[in-house]
């Protein structure tokens, strides 16, 4: 009997699951989650913090859509083990399903790493609606956080913290915040308006220990005498969760490696999202997982079609100034040459960089306009023309890749 059996609820799952329904109305699709929600906006959870959120305002579809849909969700289910030789999974009461396809997207687990004092009550992660209900009670009463990894959830949740009357510091090892979107003059920028709002900035930093006896009471830092804090919350990354996949003949390396189809190497068996490894690379957002769990759910239901890799792209709010940046931001120092149009004064900072005359990297603080615009030239790698070569400015890019397009037959 044919059955499709979606492992996960996160985005990923759910653009497999729309997929298959696109194709497929009849097959039965049944989808298992440890959560006790349905899918949800999760990159919304940073966001609320210092709130009790309420599950019905972040779900992508309400729960009449799955029964409109004929979806069969499992849910506080957790997967035990799967038999790939007999095509199966066995769930934590004993529940045994059978599948014709079945995709792995259990998604990831936030890293937290291995210090002192990270069992105390009042340290926390940002991953689950849950998680940020736990939050919310313990820190009513509260004053001061540490946020450990200075990352855009990081930052979002201590704009969020901050404006609910919370004194924050944030904690970052690298040598500036948002390291992965950002170069040091963009971060400068940012860093700037969170201290306006009162959050304060420790970088270069590690974080050597937690102390308290049964609750966080203070913090060490490298180089630091200890600092007072009420709560602790690492944003400090993530990882796929392929801990179910131990000792199985699943090809797996950081996430489980698929090819253009999203397949694995075990016949019938799918993998997309964060738990997913392809061209060596784990992204962990959402954009990537939405597109890899389309492909999948594509491929499952019977329609052949190839993962095409986006721009890694980020497109943010961070105390209260727009950001985005999407591709290769060469922090390596490996580009060609780069092009740059700033305003400090009104929090603008806008950089390209490039490498074979071609865009490959964009930073964009406080006018993001042209963001979508200068994605697609990243993804379509035009080969920019001499005038622009000549005399290289931010402005004259935008005119070369608008005139480039027109020119195109």
């Amino acid at each position: 009997m044919e059955h499709f059996v979606i492992i996960g609820n996160g985005i990923a799952a759910l653009s497999a699951a729309e997929a298959i329904r696109r194709i497929d109305g009849e097959t039965p699709v049944t989808m298992v989650s440890e959560e006790p929600y349905h899918t949800y906006y999760r990159t919304q959870l940073s966001h609320l913090l210092g709130e009790d959120p309420i599950a019905e305002n972040l779900l992508v579809h309400k729960p009449e859509w799955y029964i409109e849909k004929n979806i069969k969700v499992l849910l506080n289910h957790r997967v035990t083990g799967i038999d790939f030789a007999q095509q199966n999974i066995t769930l934590d009461d004993g529940i045994v399903l059978e599948y014709s396809k079945l995709l792995l997207a259990m998604g990831s687990y936030p890293f937290i790493p291995s210090i002192v004092g990270t069992n105390l009550n009042g340290v926390f992660t940002i991953r689950t609606l849950n998680d940020t209900k736990k939050i919310y009670d313990y820190i009513k009463d509260k004053k001061t956080g540490a946020i450990i990894g200075g990352g855009v959830l990081g930052l979002e949740a201590a704009w969020a913290l901050a404006n609910k009357g919370k004194k924050i510091y944030v904690i970052e090892n690298s040598a500036y915040i948002m390291v992965k979107q950002l170069d040091k003059n963009a971060a400068e920028i940012i860093q700037s308006m969170g201290e306006k709002a009162g959050i304060s900035f420790i970088v270069s930093a590690q974080l050597k220990k937690i102390n308290g006896e049964q609750s966080v009471s203070s913090i060490d830092i490298n180089g630091s005498s200890a600092i007072p804090v009420d709560f602790v919350i690492f944003s400090t990354g993530v990882r796929s969760n392929v801990a179910l996949l131990k000792d199985s003949p699943i090809n797996a390396n950081r996430g489980i490696v698929v090819d253009q189809h999203m397949k694995t190497n075990i016949e019938n068996v799918y993998a997309a999202g964060d738990v997913a490894e392809y061209n060596g690379y784990s992204y962990g957002i959402w954009p990537v997982a939405r597109e890899q769990g389309k492909v999948a759910g594509t491929n499952m239901a019977g329609e052949e079609i190839l993962y095409s890799e986006i721009v890694p792209s980020n497109y943010v709010k961070v105390f209260g100034v727009d950001i985005f940046s999407a591709g290769d931001l060469c922090n390596d120092g490996s580009y060609q040459f780069a092009v740059e149009d700033t305003d400090k004064s009104k929090s603008i900072y806008k950089k390209v960089f490039f490498k074979n005359n071609m865009p490959v990297g964009a930073i964009l603080v406080g006018d993001t306009k042209e963001a979508n615009n200068i994605s697609k030239a990243i993804k379509e790698k035009i080969t920019m023309d001499d005038d622009f070569i000549k005399n290289p400015t931010f402005v004259s890019f935008i005119e070369s890749i608008n005139k480039i397009r027109k020119e195109r037959p």
